[in-house]
């Protein structure tokens, strides 16, 4: 089995990156949930069952049969019904995937040009480019890319981190709205955020180009830091 060596610091940024993309993204899934106990237990479970539970057996099946490759691995243990379920959880996997990328770019398009464009125009074109860098080949770059990720996602939730707890933005009108069971509407609230955006652009140069320390952790802080700084400079 080839495996390809990461230092302890890109090991740390490959599973960050993963991580935090889930999570900023779990709003998108978890807004369907009517308490905050069905909240809890459809995170918990995910994290409990699906990442320890699940990838623990992964790992200590393709440890003993000495392959990296799922698909032996499913179909050398159950055969045609394993490979079936394999098929069946990519197709669940990447639906999730793709409802969550086509909500964030429906959302971003109708910000940056004031017009709101049709959800399944833009869900059919993510779908295509998907797999269009699939056939291209985009999965021997998969660690190269969950890096990536491990960059550019922390300084998000740096910035959401800041400003929610620390700064507390908008927390009384989110107080407000919410024992109403609604959103705050756009008169309400800033339409686009440039010292988020600014901050979120730092974290990543810094994650990027400096390669001391976890650059996960120093993007998140970095960018964290910056949006505290211009914040405070604007008030």
């Amino acid at each position: 089995m080839h495996v390809t060596k990461l230092s302890i610091s890109e090991a740390a940024t490959v599973v960050a990156g993963g991580f935090i993309t889930a999570s900023l993204t779990t709003p998108d899934i978890s807004r369907y949930c009517k308490t905050k106990g069905h909240l809890f237990w459809m995170i918990t479970l995910c994290i409990i069952v699906g990442e320890f539970i699940i990838n623990g057996i992964a790992i200590l099946i393709a440890q003993a049969l000495n392959t990296d490759d799922i698909v032996d691995i499913v179909t050398i243990n159950a055969g045609i019904i394993g490979l079936i379920s394999v098929i069946l959880s990519v197709v669940k996997v990447n639906d999730v995937n793709l409802y969550t990328s086509s909500l964030g770019l429906s959302n971003a398009f109708e910000i940056l040009t004031g017009k709101k464009f049709d959800y399944y125009k833009i869900t059919i074109f993510v779908g295509l480019a998907g797999t269009a860098l699939s056939m291209m080949g985009i999965l021997n770059h998969f660690v190269d890319f969950l890096s990536m990720l491990g960059v550019i996602f922390p300084p998000i939730a740096g910035v959401m981190l800041v400003d929610y707890y620390i700064l507390k933005t908008s927390r009384k009108i989110l107080d407000e709205t919410r024992e109403k069971g609604l959103l705050p509407d756009d008169s309400q609230t800033q339409l686009i955020g440039w010292s988020a955006i600014f901050a979120c652009v730092v974290g990543t140069l810094v994650g990027v180009f400096f390669s001391f320390g976890i650059p996960s952790l120093n993007s998140i802080l970095m960018a964290g830091l910056a949006y505290w700084v211009l914040m405070k400079v604007k008030s």
